[in-house]
């Protein structure tokens, strides 16, 4: 079963990503903020990552770093979101390592093709 990590500050947002990535055969964690996230990625090894850009207590390109820096042999695919366009913050994150940025909203569709394209086998 596939491991994920979803890091998003809005519990109502957390509970629809959380609907479709269960609907996905996904086993979910959750958490409210990138920092947790990179506390839980350095202590266990999700396969993906799926974050909220905005607002978050870190910047989405250090975030990305971070992990990517994690202990772990394992690296999680990583895939951001964001409710507004900032082709920086796009770019930046890319570069640092991630495996693409969604723009919200986006639907069970979209997201399953994203993890696809990334290399995470769905059931």
């Amino acid at each position: 079963m596939v491991q994920c990590l979803l890091i998003d500050k809005d519990p109502g947002e957390r509970a629809r990503l959380a609907q479709i990535l269960s609907g996905l055969g996904m086993a979910l964690t959750e958490r409210a903020l990138a920092g947790e996230g990179v506390a839980y990625c350095n202590d266990n090894a999700p396969d993906v990552v799926l974050m909220q850009a905005e607002g978050q207590d870190m910047e989405a390109q250090d975030f990305v770093r971070r992990v990517r820096r994690s202990p772990k042999t394992r690296k999680p695919v990583v895939i951001l979101y964001a409710g507004a366009a900032d082709t920086e913050v796009i770019g930046q994150s890319i570069l640092s390592g991630a495996a693409d940025f969604l723009m919200l909203p986006f639907d069970r569709d979209l997201l399953a093709f994203k993890l696809r394209q990334a290399g995470i086998r769905l059931a």
